[in-house]
């Protein structure tokens, strides 16, 4: 029987996911905006492709690029929702071209799936997110709430131009959301172990901190033919491989240990056993976890050497040489903590450690008894059948973390089932997940 879900996407709406993939809106660390005509044709796509919401919605653009549209609703007085998306995009690294089944901008559809980057992050959720709001409008609906949609555009350098000047806009006009919807966990049918093969819906309800630190040194150089015994570049590879040997503490967080409840009944005997009993068999449920890099990252800080800098010339030895290392910070850590302990772990203080960047603190886990996580929760039972549903740990970062002064219910999912190529190679979204994605935010607004 064909599924009924399917015939409810709009006929164009993959051409429109097609049209905003095309546009390169790629984020730099720097913090500017590479090519503005790619953010502004953006902007003008949206407002080509939704008329109605256009004329309909409030919008305000906020820190050059981002978008804030305000849906009023029914009831000025009932707290309102913030739903978020972004639409900038890694950049593509060159040497991986050739590696690429597609061009990486040519948004080609091919085998019933979608190829090119932003396809899953996160195009996808803002593209399938305008779309329903624009159908809800086509059929006169409107919210009981007031409903916020931000669709920022430098989510994958922090959003601290965008998301984080819409939250401090809302926060200086007194809004206090009921909850905030994010992209984060997704549905996967292939990386909880002893679920292989049934759907699990990872719901973010907390976001690891997040920490870059550089580590850096200098030292006489001079020519390669008569090196000293010590060099900055040794010191700082010295440092490196110190810090690669070392591991934080493994923690159960409220998150995960809300994913234990969750999860638990619908393990295999030996597991279901273990998440019952957690307060008696932790150890042997973090050893568990730690034998991945997937469950490791979900039970203790991570570090991760990122970017390595040193020399212009085969035979002239380096005067300075630099490292950056990338740390997510589990709940209950710090970024103040957790230099501390890198600078204690490293084998010569010689080789000065500083943060570089944006610098975020883990937030706190929400409420799984809310309005947010129930809506989520019946969305997803009604889209997937014998989906689990549960809360996690969510592991990177995203825009609703800039949203924290606003409310603690905020939740992190993103309505894919095992999304490929984030950040990597051959980024693509299948059609039936695309579709999926705008079944999940036309239920939600109806719901509102």
């Amino acid at each position: 029987m064909k599924n009924p879900v399917v015939a409810k996407l709009p006929a164009a709406a993959v051409e429109h996911l097609q049209a905003a993939v095309r546009l390169r809106t790629e984020s730099y660390r720097s913090g500017n905006v590479a090519d503005t005509s790619q953010f502004l044709g953006f902007h003008r796509l949206l407002q080509r492709t939704y008329p109605l919401l256009h004329r309909t919605l409030r919008r305000q653009v906020v820190g050059g690029y981002s978008l804030c549209y305000e849906w009023a609703g029914q009831e000025p007085s009932a707290a309102p929702v913030i739903v978020l998306a972004h639409y900038d995009v890694v950049p593509v690294d060159t040497a991986t071209l050739p590696r690429w089944k597609y061009p990486p901008f040519g948004a080609v559809q091919a085998h019933d799936t979608i190829w090119g980057r932003g396809t899953t992050d996160n195009k996808a959720n803002a593209v399938a997110l305008l779309e329903a709001v624009e159908s809800a409008l086509l059929r006169g609906q409107q919210p009981r709430r007031t409903v916020f949609l931000v669709l920022g555009h430098d989510e994958e350098v922090g959003g601290m131009h965008g998301a984080r000047q819409v939250a401090q806009l809302l926060q200086r006009r007194g809004i206090r959301p009921a909850f905030v919807l994010d992209e984060g966990g997704y549905i996967t049918r292939r990386k909880v172990p002893g679920m292989v093969g049934r759907p699990v819906a990872l719901i973010g309800t907390a976001e690891k901190g997040y920490l870059s630190l550089q580590l850096s040194a200098s030292l006489a150089g001079g020519h390669a033919a008569m090196p000293e015994k010590e060099s900055a570049v040794g010191l700082v590879a010295g440092a490196v491989a110190s810090l690669q040997q070392q591991e934080f503490a493994a923690q159960l967080t409220p998150a995960m240990q809300d994913f234990a409840t969750h999860v638990g009944p619908h393990m295999p005997f030996g597991q279901r056993v273990a998440f019952a009993n957690q307060w008696l068999l932790r150890p042997l449920i973090l050893r568990a976890y730690r034998a991945t890099a997937a469950g490791a990252a979900a039970v203790r800080t991570t570090i991760a050497p990122t970017v390595l800098q040193a020399g212009m010339k085969d035979n002239v030895i380096p005067a300075s040489a630099s490292a950056i290392v990338n740390l997510r910070l589990l709940p209950t850590t710090t970024a103040a903590g957790t230099l501390a302990q890198v600078r204690a772990w490293l084998p010569d203080q010689r080789v000065q450690v500083r943060p570089v960047g944006p610098v975020s603190e883990p937030t706190a886990a929400a409420s799984t008894e809310t309005l947010g996580y129930r809506l989520i929760d019946q969305q997803l039972h009604q889209l997937v059948p014998g989906v689990v549903t549960t809360p996690f740990l969510f592991v990177a970062q995203s825009d609703a973390r800039h949203f924290q002064p606003l409310t603690t219910d905020i939740y992190r999912f993103s309505p894919t089932t095992d999304p490929q190529g984030m950040h990597g190679e051959n980024e693509c979204v299948s059609v039936a997940s695309f579709t999926q994605t705008y079944c999940y935010f036309a239920g939600i607004l109806r719901a509102l």
